[in-house]
């Protein structure tokens, strides 16, 4: 089979037929992958919105396959991956009728380390020797090690970073457990492998280790198709600059006191030079107490922080020349040594003021800090690294245009000549969903407009009976609004309550439930049937003036003459709201209103360009018609018709 082969199953749609009950031919599923095949069969490049129910994942996934070339899957979680892996290939693979060697490849924190572990047991307390014991149980059995099979890598378990290994501590082939490793196993599986299934985060990794020639992490691919291609943008911002954070420095710090316990303590000098390591990072984060939470180095270099980065600077380099000097006692010194100096250099480079290419800034986390030096350009960086894996690439989401435009991503991240496909959603949105804009809404800068929106929620929460998502612009309008429905007599689920994925468990399984929630909770969330009726989004969701690289590109883009308002931040917010607007239609059956409280999107210069971005649905600004339009749509309504 080809390419072109597995893209005309769409056209003569039998097999998918016999593999998908209830299947029923989608246009815009069958002109993707025909445009698909023809970039895979090319070597060419390909963006191409799909809107939800296009079948998207399909529509790739059999021209690549039929292909017979090797490629590289890329989505933006592991989630993502699994479910690539373990429901839309092996549906995939039953269509064409013949079985593929298929991969899932994850970053090296995803991966036991049995070096570590080792480590990890000769230093446990009474604490953290169940834990471990029992790693050590699983790790008898695992054939991936995989540390996702044990538990969550996410949830903040101080047992990950003990276990598994990063850049900076892996020991490479010095590790005396080299053969066992289990981040090598799976970069052979991928080798080998027909697919391989990667995320984006791993992808830059990679790229950018391309570029700087010192490696790679993914195998060389025919083909790189990436989907939730939106949040690439983003990303790259991240991995095309440097980052330094205090999780580096503790790390170092703990894992140079493990080693020097392992070789008998006899070395007081160097515990000294560690002990005044992590002096020298407490002085540092408290010097940053009591901030905003993003800020630049332009803004926040008093004389008294640039002296206490300058000490943290030269703390780093103490250890660097006395762990070096006794670096023959151990492949553990020699790795220390490493990456104090690494760290001293990375922080050396990330505090180099704005130099109009790149913003030097700082994230606090908790008790902890990132500091980042990101690029203002992603597109060049991205289009060189693009060069480095020759070949097919394909661009996917359910969100790239803005207003049947999708030059705003392909210049941000510098997509240039490829053939550009959008295609509409299959869905009847013009008679299964309402968009209600209430009247005399105040502006979203007015003391008075949490009052209104909270007004707008109760009334539409009430007439559909629970069943809605309230979608937030902050963490504040999360605590506000959740609180204002407790007072109304609800029991809303509202994020940081619990986890991202029980608070979904808990939506799902009662039909009358009321989520309310922030930016994580815009994308990636399918939640099909009655039981999601009504999603009600409180403003536009433009990004914040203040944060430090918004505002730097900003300004880069007036110097040249470019409207950062309306070339940027307008596009930008529009695929947001398009994210967060995909929550309350995700099957052809499904039926529900959309609010949005923000009068920009009819009193605005502006307002007409986002309507315009948003899926065909009827219109109202009157309360008493998205009422109704919904109580017809609750359980009790919907039992008592039937």
């Amino acid at each position: 089979m080809t390419a072109a082969d597995g893209a005309a199953l769409f056209t003569d749609d039998t097999a998918l037929a016999e593999a998908l009950p209830g299947y029923r031919p989608r246009p815009g599923q069958a002109d993707m992958a025909a445009a698909v095949a023809r970039t895979i069969d090319d070597g060419a490049r390909l963006v191409v919105e799909a809107g939800t129910g296009t079948g998207k994942t399909l529509a790739y996934l059999l021209p690549a396959l039929a292909s017979r070339r090797k490629t590289i899957v890329s989505t933006a979680t592991r989630y993502l991956q699994s479910q690539l892996a373990d429901k839309d290939v092996p549906l995939a693979q039953t269509i064409l009728g013949r079985g593929f060697h298929v991969t899932v490849l994850k970053g090296r924190a995803n991966y036991l380390c049995l070096h570590r572990l080792e480590v990890a047991e000769g230093a446990m307390d009474m604490y953290s020797a169940p834990r471990i014991r029992a790693v050590r149980e699983w790790a008898k059995t695992t054939q991936t090690g995989d540390i996702g099979e044990f538990g969550d890598p996410s949830d903040g378990d101080p047992i990950w970073p003990r276990i598994t290994s990063t850049t900076d501590n892996c020991l490479g082939t010095e590790c005396p457990l080299y053969d066992k490793c289990w981040v090598l196993h799976a970069r052979r599986e991928a080798q080998a492998a027909d697919l391989v299934i990667a995320n984006h985060y791993l992808l830059f990794a990679d790229l950018t280790l391309r570029e700087s020639g010192f490696g790679e992490v993914l195998p060389g691919a025919d083909a790189i198709i990436l989907d939730e291609a939106h949040k690439l943008p983003d990303i790259a911002g991240r991995f095309f600059g440097q980052a330094i954070s205090s999780r580096q420095l503790r790390d170092l710090v703990r894992d140079a006191r493990a080693e020097l316990d392992a070789l008998g303590g006899d070395m007081p000098d160097r515990r000294a030079q560690i002990d005044d390591l992590s002096q020298a990072d407490r002085a540092w984060t408290d010097s940053l107490a009591g901030g905003a939470q993003t800020q630049s180095w332009q803004e926040l270099a008093t004389p008294e922080r640039i002296a206490a980065r300058d000490t943290l600077i030269q703390a780093l380099a103490a250890v660097t020349q006395g762990f070096d000097a006794v670096a023959s006692r151990s492949e553990g010194m020699q790795n220390l040594a490493k990456r104090a100096d690494e760290l001293a250099t990375q922080l050396d480079t990330v505090t180099v003021d704005n130099d109009g290419e790149r913003v030097s800034w700082l994230e606090i986390r908790g008790s902890g800090w990132i500091w980042h030096s990101t690029p203002l350009d992603v597109a060049s960086p991205f289009a060189r690294a693009m060069n480095t894996m020759p070949g097919a690439w394909v661009f996917t989401s359910a969100t790239l245009s803005v207003k049947d435009s999708l030059s705003y991503f392909c210049n941000r991240l510098g997509v240039y000549e490829a053939e550009e496909r959008i295609l509409p959603s299959p869905f009847a949105y013009e008679d299964n969903a309402l968009l209600y804009g209430p009247q005399g809404m105040p502006a979203p800068a007015s003391p008075d407009f949490d009052a209104a929106v909270v007004n707008e929620i109760v009334a539409l929460v009430n007439a559909a009976d629970g069943g809605a998502f309230v979608l937030c612009t902050s963490y504040r309008a999360v605590r506000s609004y959740g609180q204002a429905l407790v007072d109304a007599g609800f029991s809303p689920l509202v994020q940081g309550q619990a986890s991202r994925a029980s608070l979904l468990a808990d939506f799902r399984a009662d039909e009358n439930a009321v989520l309310v929630a922030t930016s994580s909770f815009w994308e990636g969330v399918d939640v099909r049937g009655r039981g999601l009726r009504l999603v009600i989004i409180d403003k536009l969701p433009f990004a914040s003036p203040a944060d430090p690289v918004l505002a730097a590109r900003f300004s880069a883009m007036k110097a040249a003459g470019d409207n950062p308002f309306m070339d940027y931040q307008l596009p930008q917010a529009v695929i947001t709201l398009k994210q967060g607007v995909g929550r309350l239609i995700r099957d052809a059956e499904d039926r529900g209103v959309l609010a949005i409280c923000d009068p920009r999107l009819f009193t605005a210069r502006y307002g007409g360009l986002v309507r315009a971005s948003l899926p065909p649905m009827a219109l109202t600004r009157k309360r008493a018609i998205a009422c109704e339009f919904v109580a017809q749509l609750a359980p009790d309504a919907l039992a008592n018709s039937s």
